[in-house]
C-alpha cells in the first residue's frame, strides 16, 4: 500500500472513532458560592430600626411639603406611588447593589415616606431591604441608605435650629 493511501485510511479511521468525553473537573461541578449581602444590610424587622422620624418645620403647606419630599426622593429613586391627600410616597424596589458594574438582583431596597397626623408636623421615613438566599428573602434595611435619605430630607423639610 502506498504511504499516502495508508495515511488517508488512518485519518478516516480516526475520524470515525468515538472518543470518551474529557472528564469534567470536580470544581466545575460544585455550585458557585452564594454572594454575601452588602455590609450596609442589617437584618431586622424591628420598627424602631427601620424607621426615622423627622419633625417638619413650621410654615410649610401640605402641598409644599409633599412636593419637597417627592422631588427629593425622585432624584435618587423611582417613585412608585404617591397619595398627596394623605401625605404618602413609596419608591419602587430597586437593585441597589452593583457587582462588577452589574446590578445584583439578590439585593433590593425601597423607601416609604408618610406624613403623620392631620397637621403633618412629623414625617416618618421607613427603609426596607431584602437579601435573597435561594428562594427566600432576608428582611431588613440598608443602614447607610436610610441614614443618607434621612439626613437629606431633614435638611429639606426638617425644623431649622
Amino acid at each position: 500500500m502506498r504511504p499516502q493511501l495508508l495515511l488517508i485510511c488512518l485519518l478516516a479511521a480516526c475520524a470515525g472513532a468515538k472518543s470518551a468525553p474529557a472528564p469534567v473537573p470536580a470544581a466545575a461541578l460544585a455550585p458557585a458560592p452564594a454572594p454575601a449581602p452588602p455590609a450596609t444590610f442589617v437584618r431586622s424587622n424591628a420598627e424602631g430600626q427601620v424607621t426615622r422620624m423627622i419633625d417638619v418645620r413650621e410654615g410649610l403647606t401640605h402641598s409644599q411639603a409633599m412636593r419637597i419630599v417627592t422631588d427629593a426622593l425622585g432624584q435618587r429613586f423611582t417613585i412608585e406611588a404617591v397619595d398627596p391627600r394623605v401625605g404618602f410616597v413609596l419608591t419602587a424596589w430597586q437593585a441597589s447593589l452593583l457587582r462588577e458594574g452589574v446590578p445584583d438582583l439578590h439585593y433590593r431596597t425601597r423607601l416609604t415616606a408618610r406624613f403623620i397626623g392631620d397637621d403633618w408636623r412629623r414625617l416618618q421615613l421607613r427603609g426596607e431591604a431584602n437579601w435573597a438566599r435561594g428562594d427566600e428573602w432576608d428582611v431588613g434595611f440598608d443602614a447607610v441608605q436610610l441614614d443618607s435619605v434621612n439626613t437629606d430630607l431633614r435638611a429639606k423639610v426638617g425644623r431649622r435650629p
